[in-house]
């Protein structure tokens, strides 16, 4: 952090943009869509922003005040030594811009769109009645060995509680637990790992419910989570009102896991005319998204 901005909020000091930029850059901006960047002394970008009305938002930054603002603004005004900007014949265009700006230069101020290939990468393989499960956060297609099964890319918070959801749903039901205090700790905790096992068990079912799990990943159909049910629905009878709670939760991680990344990856897949069940990259999931906002516009 810039030491002149570390403790901006222990004085009241008076917005800089004016005297930075200039006062007469501000009454010159266009009235139209476009992207604007802010910049620092050595010109490396802090922050990029799109506009449906360049003057009036870029503008808008003037008005920032260190005593009523997010602490994060205050820093970037009071960083900022230069704005440039580039207009857009439309507030799409200026959208998709500012997209694949930020996916480049992975501006220091901006949150969202900055890290893409943070949405993981599933990387499973067989281990008897077990699944190793792995995830893999990183720019690029991760290489996996023969023995191996690589799904994603999925959405970054919703994937370890899902998959975590799908271990503790398993072993409730197989062992007939009545309290979370008879699951082991690491089970019970909700903190970021990089690695897990899912315990199907033996059996015909339990077969064919690893089998259908497999399914799940690749976004065909939701039965091996719909064929849990029934014996997670038979266990609920003996079980104590706080992991009653908690397996209501874990499914519904799971049941919206699939929509959100399988399902919506095999949908991908098809309108590109992909294999329906290969890997998407990072990128193509952020440019989906992008398209879905554009689409929201009209």
């Amino acid at each position: 952090m810039d030491k002149r901005t570390e403790q901006l909020l222990l004085f009241d000091l008076p917005n800089p943009l004016a005297k930075t930029v200039g006062g007469n850059f501000f009454v010159e901006l266009p009235e139209k869509p476009g992207v604007y960047h802010f910049r620092a002394e050595d010109d490396k970008i802090l922050y990029i922003g799109k506009a449906k009305n360049l003057k009036q938002r870029v503008s808008s930054y003037r008005s920032i005040k260190a005593e009523r603002a997010d602490k994060r603004l205050v820093r970037l005004v009071n960083a900022t030594q230069s704005i440039t900007f580039k207009t857009c014949h439309s507030e799409k265009a200026a959208l998709k811009l500012e997209n694949k700006l930020i996916r480049k230069y992975n501006p220091r101020y901006n949150r969202a769109q900055v890290y893409p290939f943070k949405n993981p990468y599933v990387i499973c393989r067989y281990e008897g009645d077990r699944f190793s499960i792995r995830r893999h956060s990183g720019e690029g297609t991760p290489q996996v060995k023969g023995d191996e099964l690589l799904f994603g890319s999925f959405p970054a918070g919703l994937t370890p509680r899902a998959l975590r959801a799908w271990q503790r749903l398993l072993l409730v039901t197989q062992s007939r637990s009545k309290s979370g205090f008879s699951l082991p700790d690491n089970v019970m905790e909700n903190q970021y790992y990089k690695q897990l096992t899912l315990a199907f068990g033996r059996g015909r079912f339990n077969h064919w419910l690893q089998k259908h799990f497999l399914s799940y990943l690749e976004g065909k159909h939701r039965w091996a989570l719909w064929a849990l049910s029934g014996p997670l629905m038979f266990n609920l009878i003996r079980m104590d009102k706080s992991l009653r709670i908690l397996c209501w939760q874990d499914w519904k991680y799971a049941f919206h896991f699939f929509a959100a990344g399988p399902r919506r990856n095999r949908k991908l897949n098809q309108s590109k005319g992909i294999e329906l069940s290969q890997p998407i990259s990072q990128d193509t999931v952020s440019d989906w998204l992008i398209d879905r906002r554009l689409s929201s516009l009209g």
